[in-house]
């Protein structure tokens, strides 16, 4: 047994997270169970590894950096009101959610099988996307506004924050020539789908952010006249989808702070916000304690939605990890991001600019309108990716980073 697990184990690690890609949004009990086997394959084989291990010090930076920001978090989950409810929302979001990322950096090393996992992240977003466009074309299963979540019974805002993670990071790997073909077909393919499936998801943060991805990726590749006539072909066909007088007024609502229900429940929970952080500054109320905290003292009565976060992640962390825990998490995104620019001026790698541009879309562009930090299949969905690029940036350079 365990020489077929050293043996194996990199396959077996590469199969059971590319399963989990597929089934985390359509069955969280299925997408539990294989990560619970991702964790416990990776725990035997730590341990059938364990004097072999070598961990190169660009991992153990962002390793230290993480531990930094869990430490700053830590104090508002044993200082508060339900110390059971507040460790245990804290191991799950904080911890538990991350460790996808350490078989990625441990031991699948191998780069074809890196690109593999994101093939299939790639053409699962695009068959994701496209059934949210088939499920709005028939009408089935459709949530408020006819917005469609995508596969079958997928949560609307769910898909919206993956459509606004894959979308840039699918363009990087379509124009950039260091990927291999088949995985750039995969992401090419997925760029239409997920183009059908903003239709579809009619999420006017999604159609906003990739909006701005898009233009600015697309001065990454200006040199090449195809790229360009991909995107012409791209934005003719947005333009000519969204051109009906349905879709442009809910693009105009965007930014309808006066009557548009939707933005005037964040913004009334974000007054909310400003109101439990001032009386809880340091700590926060707890990880976990927002709803309850939020309904029993904080919530406004213009607030019909009732809404269950704050619909941003710093507002989200910074009330209910204080400015402590703000300050971890803002700390780590700016090592990490710095990390990635610094190395990407000095060797214009698209590994790099995958990180940053996937930080930012994910944790502080659609972050600043919903909960992605806490969403249970987009935040390992981001560190699989995440690990992946990273896993890459180290195969390119064979040596420490």
């Amino acid at each position: 047994m365990q020489s077929w697990i050293i043996k194996h184990s990199e396959m077996v690690l590469t199969v059971l997270i590319s399963l989990m890609i597929c089934m985390t949004r359509s069955s969280m009990a299925l997408g539990n169970l294989i990560y619970s086997l991702i964790i416990l394959m990776t725990l035997v084989t730590c341990w059938y590894r364990r004097h072999e291990i070598s961990v190169p010090q660009t991992i153990r930076q962002y390793g230290w950096a993480y531990i930094g920001m869990l430490l700053c978090v830590l104090p508002s989950a044993l200082i508060s009101n339900d110390i059971a409810v507040t460790t245990k929302y804290f191991f799950n979001i904080w911890v538990w959610k991350v460790l996808v990322i350490v078989p990625i950096l441990l031991f699948i090393k191998s780069s074809p099988k890196l690109y593999a996992i994101l093939s299939v992240f790639f053409v699962y977003m695009g068959i994701d996307a496209l059934s949210a466009f088939a499920q709005y074309l028939l009408g089935y299963n459709l949530g408020p506004g006819g917005r469609a979540g995508g596969v079958i019974h997928g949560s609307m805002m769910g898909l919206a924050m993956l459509l606004t993670l894959a979308f840039p990071l699918a363009l990087i790997t379509a124009y950039d020539k260091a990927f291999p073909s088949y995985l750039r077909k995969s992401a090419v393919f997925s760029l239409f789908g997920m183009l059908l499936g903003m239709w579809g998801n009619q999420s006017r943060g999604s159609w906003l952010f990739n909006g701005i991805n898009g233009i600015l990726i697309t001065f990454y590749c200006f040199v090449n006249i195809r790229y360009m006539l991909v995107l012409l072909v791209a934005v003719v066909g947005i333009g000519y989808a969204f051109s009906s007088q349905a879709y442009v007024a809910r693009f105009e609502s965007t930014f309808n702070i006066s009557t548009d229900g939707s933005n005037l429940g964040r913004i009334y929970v974000w007054e909310a916000d400003k109101q439990m952080i001032m009386d809880h500054p340091v700590t926060g109320v707890g990880p976990g304690l927002w709803q309850k905290t939020y309904r029993e003292h904080y919530k406004l009565k213009q607030e019909t939605q009732d809404l269950g976060h704050s619909h941003n992640n710093l507002l989200q962390i910074a009330s209910e990890s204080g400015i402590l825990g703000l300050i971890g998490f803002l700390g780590f995104s700016f090592f990490i991001f710095c990390k990635s620019l610094i190395h990407y001026v000095k060797s214009r790698n698209p590994y790099d600019l995958s990180i940053m541009f996937g930080f930012i879309s994910y944790l502080f562009l659609f972050g600043s309108i919903d909960y992605t930090w806490g969403n249970s299949s987009g935040i390992r969905m981001f560190w699989i990716v995440m690990g992946i690029m990273i896993q890459l940036k180290i195969n390119e350079n064979h040596k420490i980073i």
